[in-house]
């Protein structure tokens, strides 16, 4: 399993909205950005011997600012982009669909920055090479 491609495809899903997305932590002074960390999959071997298809959540952690209202758009426009976006290919992985929930408020850190999480899974089709 390719999982650094698949990390790959999504951060530059949410990079297209023009905010900047790391993975697995965010960085001590960045606002407005998001993190992203994958959790653990279910495979399922297909009749091909070089396909594997998977289902696999990935969360998302959306530090904004101390404004809610900018956080919550920033929160919002990243779930717009990833939800029911499909047929997405890159290296030797297709992800078939995303599917998000909506995003959550989730706590303030010690200089009041918001944060939010959208928690998603992906079906993915792998493809050995």
């Amino acid at each position: 399993m390719d999982t650094e491609s698949l990390v790959t495809i999504i951060r530059e899903e949410i990079e297209k909205l023009g905010n900047k997305c790391y993975s697995p932590d965010l960085p001590q002074n960045d606002e407005l950005c998001s993190s992203i960390s994958l959790g653990t999959g279910t495979n399922q071997q297909a009749l091909s011997d070089n396909i594997l298809y998977s289902k696999i959540p990935f969360y998302i952690l959306i530090r904004g600012t101390t404004n809610d209202k900018d956080t919550r758009k920033l929160a919002d426009s990243i779930f717009s982009q990833l939800d029911m976006k499909e047929n997405i290919i890159f290296n030797n992985i297709k992800i078939i669909l995303i599917s998000c929930q909506t995003p959550n408020y989730a706590f303030r850190d010690e200089k009041q920055r918001i944060y939010y999480n959208i928690n998603c899974n992906c079906k993915v089709e792998w493809r050995n090479k």
